[in-house]
């Protein structure tokens, strides 16, 4: 129900971007286009969330940054450096990825893994000892990866990712498949993870965006549909307030009509929300014009508009 304006793309501030697509295109062998002529940047510091539906171009992203792709046009770079230039492995050095599949290895030890982590990305003997009490990995260094939970493995390969100290982090999916307990204490370390760092949080969870996240960036068949602070997306937003009354849905969103308000009903029809100027001011004649129609208002609030909502109506739009 909410409208929001498509904000213009958002510009890195700073000298360098942290990570930065300049007209990319990348087109695939068999002839698909995934990112079409995209430019967007994130600057130094920022924490923001890659977003879009299926075929939008993210994993494409996330692999063009990797340095597992080439772009058919363009230029992306990583911490000032151009991917796969000849400054990229130092950018690559200071960038810690999270992937989507953890990719665990069988026959491998936690203990031998971090280990073998830490000769490869860590910078002191400290950092192995720090990172396994901060993750509580201490009780399972002696068991074979392959037999963690998922929880555990995702905290395995974020205190990887972290051994390097690294001033960007990648996250692709950080939490996907893990159970609503496991993903609530692996949010907890991304917190932690994500302070004072440059982040990149590619998901399909918009509720974990939102948590973790101020700015967003938004695919749509391989372009940016946008690109903006969250705040910025609200205040575009149109407020709404939301209304339920025993007498039902059908007979709320009558009495709203015919005032010529525009309402709708929400939760499978047991309430509605109307669009309002301002709902501190409009809410009360709202309720009491109601009540003088004999309707039995049981709920009146104003509603915080989220990102999935934001997101549905941008992509709606879009699509429109």
């Amino acid at each position: 129900m909410t409208r929001p304006v498509a904000v213009g793309q958002a510009s890195a501030v700073g000298s360098t971007p942290a990570l930065a697509f300049e007209g990319v295109s990348k087109r695939y062998r068999n002839g698909v286009l995934a990112l079409d002529d995209v430019s967007w940047a994130i600057a130094r510091g920022a924490r923001a969330c890659l977003l879009g539906p299926n075929g939008a171009g993210k994993s494409t992203t996330i692999r063009l940054l990797q340095g597992a792709l080439q772009p058919t046009r363009g230029r992306v770079t990583l911490l000032g450096a151009a991917v796969n230039g000849p400054a990229y492995l130092a950018a690559r050095r200071k960038t810690g990825i999270v992937p989507q599949e953890p990719g665990m290895y069988r026959d491998v030890t936690t203990g031998e893994y971090l280990a073998l982590a830490r000769r490869l990305y860590g910078r002191g003997p400290a950092d192995l000892a720090r990172l396994v009490e901060l993750f509580d990995l201490g009780d399972y260094l002696d068991q074979m990866l392959a037999r963690l939970s998922g929880g555990y493995q995702r905290r395995v390969v974020l205190a990887t990712a972290l051994l390097g100290e690294p001033d960007l982090l990648l996250l692709d999916e950080p939490t996907v498949g893990l159970d609503p307990v496991a993903a609530h204490t692996v949010h907890a370390y991304l917190r932690g993870a994500m302070e004072g760092r440059t982040t990149l949080l590619c998901t399909h969870n918009l509720a974990e965006a939102e948590a973790l996240c101020e700015q967003v960036v938004i695919l749509r068949g391989g372009r940016v549909l946008v690109q903006s602070s969250l705040a910025a997306l609200r205040a575009h937003a149109h407020p709404q307030v939301r209304l339920a009354a025993r007498q039902g849905a059908p007979a709320l969103l009558a009495a709203l009509r015919r005032r010529g308000l525009a309402a709708e009903a929400v939760d499978e029809g047991a309430a509605v929300q109307v669009l309002v100027a301002d709902p501190a001011a409009d809410a009360p004649a709202l309720l009491r014009g109601l009540l003088a129609d004999g309707l039995d208002v049981y709920e009146c609030c104003a509603v915080q508009v989220t990102l999935e909502s934001l997101f549905l109506d941008l992509v709606r739009d879009a699509d429109g």
